[in-house]
């Protein structure tokens, strides 16, 4: 690179968290987890305070504009550190590396105005109780909250303006997971004293006068809570407060380490910045939601008065959350098997074109159920579904289901041919053949689904439209039918029992043929390595078919007891099944991380 001002460097590239090669891939998932958490428990804070009317108060409101900000700062920094653990795509464009500073000093100076906001708000609500509602009226609050954005933008262009405006001509590795100052500083070719001196004493007054207003307020704040004779007051006026406190402390410990020292490398610098950008955001709102009565009580409100599933009345804002991170994890896990079977030239085996069909089989069968249910927590009319909406529903669910079940018989029969036949599998599972065979999957699914919707919505529905369950399957619609069902029940025992006893006889059969070959194989080694390439897929088998065997050959008995087992089947099996092919299949994991 030449040497000259700052245009010199293109880039930047991010050296990210050390760990070993082996753990990239274990650290992806675990990251992506606490990001879809932080998301969602943020975005489940917003919608609870928007939703319910007793929370449009100024305190919640600050708690909104604090929820979109956890949600937004670990959004500039958690995606970026995603694709370095999982594709080693760690470089960052000047631009992008100017931006995201930007955001990130942005959002958390405008985070610290935040906090000192609140700070004022709790000492207003109980040290002049008066005049609060006076004083806080709509109108400050929006003037107010306005303020602390406006503060955030002019500190975070000082920032990034002094910053950038130095020289950048050598080295372009960043020693960091993120572009930040201290980081940044050390790739600056020319003297950056004063601009760590212009760091530490703008960052350290703006924390240093903002923490003590903070420390100002909860003063005046706990002198007049001691005046309060009964203890129950005491408590009350304590609890508003506990929380925030919490959240102040959590967010000032790890900055102050940070950019108090700007000149220090050590690497547990990363330990605490992974902290406060990416568990922090996380842990708000667990605390609001813990350590605050009101809080609390509005997520049980939430939804509350829904059907579907039974045992989620008491919690559905929990429930919600839930089943939101169980929806994006099964959408991600399969998406990303998706990605890696149809980008990797290891995996063009017919092994791994099935998988990719399941894969997407999952992802599309959990589309069908959970958007629904997550709608009937949060909204009024979540659990409405029309006629033909219902009929759409029971057909895509079967359609898909049994399409399932179809390719994990050829499943176990292609590993029966690589096992059994190997001399004759490249012959006898060509591209034509496997395409085929899939394509053949989908099409006995479609007319099997075809049957069982038009049997069961040819009946006449006259009365009761209250489904006991959390999506319209041939069981509970079958109860509300206006004549007689025992036809119906007779022709689905039959269809699914038949449908799912053959493809269950035939796996079981390729299996036996599998065991006998893999006896026959000398090396315990030889042995191992035939049986690896088949205890994902039996694992999967045995979770797809316990579920339904309780389900549909007992087609009388649905209620709140039918709801688990439907649950695991619908919802649970379609984000385990990534996992097991993840972590019990060696090429997949290689494959994850090339």
């Amino acid at each position: 690179m030449q040497s000259g001002n700052q245009t010199s460097v293109s880039h930047f590239i991010l050296v990210g968290l050390h760990h070993p090669p082996e753990l990239g891939v274990p650290l992806f998932l675990a990251f992506l987890l606490i990001y879809l958490l932080t998301v969602s428990g943020n975005g489940l804070i917003i919608l609870t305070v928007l939703v319910d009317i007793r929370l449009h108060r100024p305190m919640y409101w600050f708690l909104c504009h604090l929820s979109f900000l956890d949600m937004t700062i670990s959004s500039a920094i958690v995606p970026k550190m995603l694709a370095g653990f999982l594709l080693d795509s760690r470089m960052i464009s000047f631009g992008g590396c100017v931006i995201q500073l930007f955001s990130f000093h942005f959002l958390g100076c405008t985070e610290c105005f935040l906090y000192t906001l609140m700070a004022y708000d709790r000492f207003l609500a109980i040290c002049k109780p008066l005049h609060y509602a006076t004083i806080m009226t709509r109108g400050v609050c929006n003037c107010l909250a306005l303020g602390t954005w406006i503060g955030g933008t002019i500190h975070s262009l000082f920032q990034t303006s002094f910053l950038f405006r130095l020289p950048f001509c050598g080295p372009n590795r960043v020693d960091y997971f993120f572009c930040d100052i201290p980081a940044i500083l050390r790739l600056v070719c020319a003297d950056t004293t004063i601009n760590e001196v212009v760091t530490f004493v703008d960052i350290g007054f703006l924390a240093l006068t903002c923490f003590m207003l903070i420390l100002t307020s909860y003063g005046y704040i706990v002198a007049a809570i001691l005046r309060i004779r009964s203890a129950d007051g005491r408590r009350n006026a304590f609890s508003t407060c506990a929380a925030h406190l919490t959240v102040v402390i959590v967010y000032y410990v790890p900055c102050t380490f940070i950019y108090l020292r700007p000149g220090s490398q050590e690497p547990l610098d990363g330990v605490v910045a992974v902290f406060y950008t990416v568990i922090t955001p996380l842990l708000n709102p667990i605390i609001y939601t813990l350590r605050n009565k009101e809080m609390k009580a509005a997520l049980r409100r939430l939804g509350g008065h829904k059907e579907g599933l039974m045992y989620t009345a008491e919690h559905p804002g929990l429930f919600f959350l839930l089943f939101l991170l169980i929806y994006s994890i099964t959408v991600t896990g399969n998406l990303l098997i998706l990605l890696t079977v149809g980008s990797d030239p290891h995996l063009r085996s017919p092994m791994y074109h099935f998988l990719g069909h399941l894969s997407f089989l999952d992802a599309c069968l959990s589309t069908v159920t959970v958007p629904k249910v997550m709608a009937g927590l949060v909204t009024l009319d979540g659990n409405v579904i029309s006629f033909h909406g219902c009929a759409i529903q029971l057909y895509c669910f079967h359609f898909l289901a049994s399409t399932e079940c179809f390719l994990y018989t050829v499943m176990a029969y292609d590993r029966y041919l690589a096992i059994c036949q190997p001399l004759h599998y490249p012959v006898a599972m060509n591209r034509r053949v496997c395409v085929g065979l899939a394509g053949s999957t989908w099409a006995i699914g479609s007319v099997h689904s075809a049957i069982h919707t038009s049997l069961t919505f040819h009946l006449l529905y006259c009365g009761p439209h209250h489904i006991a369950y959390f999506f319209c399957d041939i069981p509970p619609v079958l109860k509300l039918a206006c004549a007689d069902t025992s036809i119906n029940e007779l022709v689905m025992l039959a269809n699914i029992g038949v449908v799912a006893a053959g493809c269950l006889i035939l796996i079981i059969i390729s299996y036996v043929f599998i065991v006998a070959a893999v006896l026959r194989i000398r090396t315990a080694e030889g042995r191992q390595r035939a049986f690896s390439t088949c205890t994902a897929h039996l694992t999967v088998v045995l979770l797809y078919y316990m579920p339904p065997v309780c389900i549909y050959l007992q087609p009388s008995s649905t209620g709140a007891g039918a709801g688990a087992p439907a649950v695991f089947y619908t919802i649970i099996t379609p984000m385990l099944n990534p996992f097991i092919y993840t972590l019990r299949n060696k090429e997949v994991k290689q494959a994850l991380k090339r």
